[in-house]
């Protein structure tokens, strides 16, 4: 008896410890806009911010600069036909600010695509 709860319990660890980790495995990538752009209703001044994010998962990406978060706007993953070989920026304009629609990393099958809305 006490081998098997000890067995049930080695595998629960194992299995927990699985998925924090796969949970821990955000993504950091620094992108530069060079002039002010609006994400999801947000705006966005010109200059480098880190994008963090959960590759393969749509969610949440976060904007952070200087170390502070300065937005946080929901994505939905496009799939690509093969691995992006650049880093890329797609906007779309509609009026005086340039709207954020997709960031592409390199070595990448999926791209990060943002509504034109308002954040949430």
């Amino acid at each position: 008896m006490m081998r098997r709860t000890l067995s049930l319990l080695v595998i629960f660890m194992i299995a927990f410890g699985s998925v924090a980790w796969a949970v821990q495995k955000e993504q950091r990538r620094q992108v530069t806009f060079t002039e002010d752009v609006l994400v999801a209703g947000q705006l966005l001044k010109k200059g480098t911010y880190t994008v963090v994010y959960q590759p393969g998962v749509e969610g949440k990406a976060t904007f952070m600069r200087g170390g502070k978060v300065v937005a946080e706007v929901s994505y939905k993953l496009v799939r690509l036909p093969q691995k992006a070989t650049t880093d890329s920026i797609t906007y779309r304009r509609t009026g005086p600010q340039p709207v954020l629609t997709r960031l592409t990393f390199a070595g990448q099958l999926e791209a990060l695509e943002f509504e034109s809305g308002q954040s949430e």
